[in-house]
């Protein structure tokens, strides 16, 4: 009876995932070129470029699972991070059962007084907590001896979730899952097509009173009903400034190009 008890406990030991069935997970989040070093005219479809002052996030809400299984890790905690700066930028580090993690989801949402800083300056943490943004971006566009700038300010809240993230996780190994944000959707010319143009060429027309700034203001007053492209689906969008709000919704990926769904 004492030798099958011994047994019985070691199976549990096992079972229960212990040194020999776990490994290190990291969760780290990068804006990639586009957002570090610049959009050049070669991914514009009407031959702009764009580069980036400022790119703040405030990220939350983050679940690590294997497939259908509860999260193995889940933080709610709320971080701003500029992702202009060289990265990819940790969140967190945990220790997990080994396995494939394939499920993620994360959310990006207005900051609260709660939020903290991932990698971002202090006033830049303020800003974000005390006007309760999600996103914010400063940058300047250019074009044959054209410029224009813009800073633009979003509380939309999105939830990425069903994430098909790709890490797996050995015994006694590391692996890592990445959120990536695509500055160049910011500049879509639809929706919801699968293959839409990077274009700024009608947002640099909305600048009204040519003063080289394109504001918010500015954009809400474009009306983008009669354009040809600028596709908008059922949503019932008619200016500039909701269809770039609405895009904001499309920033977040996984591990470079990988689907999320989104609510």
């Amino acid at each position: 009876m004492r030798k099958i008890v011994v047994v019985s406990t070691l199976a549990a030991v096992a079972a229960c995932g212990g040194d020999a069935g776990t490994g290190t997970l990291a969760a780290e989040i990068w804006g990639e070129d586009f957002i570090e070093h610049g959009i050049p005219a070669s991914e514009f479809a009407d031959g702009w470029s764009v580069t980036f002052g400022k790119f703040l996030v405030s990220v939350g809400g983050l679940t690590l699972a294997r497939g259908g299984s509860p999260p193995d890790v889940s933080d709610d905690t709320q971080r701003v991070f500029d992702v202009t700066r060289a990265g990819p930028f940790p969140i967190l580090t945990r220790v997990v059962p080994s396995g494939r993690y394939d499920t993620t989801s994360y959310r990006l949402a207005p900051a609260t007084a709660a939020t903290v800083p991932g990698n971002c300056a202090e006033a830049d943490l303020d800003l974000m907590r005390d006007r309760g943004y999600s996103v914010y971006v400063e940058g300047t566009a250019q074009k044959a001896g054209r410029t224009k700038t813009f800073r633009w300010a979003f509380a939309t809240d999105t939830t990425y979730h069903a994430c098909q993230s790709t890490a797996v996780v050995d015994s006694n190994a590391a692996a890592s899952i990445q959120i990536t944000i695509h500055g160049d959707h910011l500049f879509y010319d639809d929706l919801f097509s699968s293959t839409p143009a990077v274009t700024f060429e009608v947002v640099a027309g909305a600048d009204a009173d040519d003063d080289g700034e394109v504001t918010p203001a500015e954009l809400q007053a474009f009306d983008i009903r009669t354009l040809p492209n600028y596709g908008t689906g059922s949503t019932g969008i008619d200016n500039l400034w909701d269809f770039v709000s609405h895009l904001t919704r499309t920033l977040g990926h996984i591990d470079g190009e990988g689907h999320c769904e989104t609510r």
